[in-house]
């Protein structure tokens, strides 16, 4: 259950990251509220996955948490050191962070398919 409330955290925190970051021109009508619920939902999906690894795979589960911990650390440092940086570079350190979560996400989601397939595989051979 730690690593649950963990992911849950450090999406939530990337996800508000995200959100607070201008990426619209002035004078544009932004839909801020339906991309968050959306980012909410991966969010949740992502960590559903986690948990389904963690059963299914555990050394593949403690694989990508240990990289997801590199992405919180370094979410982390940026939020510590945010006040310094400019617009642009803010801007390049959430996207780039988003997208390595993103990506961690996926490489779990097909990690997770991967092995209800090797389960599947067992079963059928019955």
């Amino acid at each position: 259950m730690k690593i649950h409330q963990f992911v849950s955290l450090a999406l939530l925190s990337l996800t508000l990251c995200a959100c607070s970051t201008p990426q619209g021109k002035k004078g544009t009508v932004k839909k801020t509220g339906d991309s968050l619920v959306q980012q909410k939902t991966d969010g949740k999906k992502c960590v559903d996955n986690f948990d389904m690894l963690k059963g299914l795979n555990y050394e593949a589960f403690n694989q990508y948490r240990l990289q997801f911990d590199k992405i919180n650390n370094s979410h982390a440092y940026f939020k510590s050191h945010e006040d310094l940086m400019e617009k642009d570079p803010k801007e390049l350190m959430t996207l780039t962070l988003n997208d390595k979560l993103n990506m961690i996400c996926e490489r779990v989601k097909s990690q997770a398919f991967l092995e209800i397939q090797k389960k599947m595989k067992n079963i059928s051979q019955i």
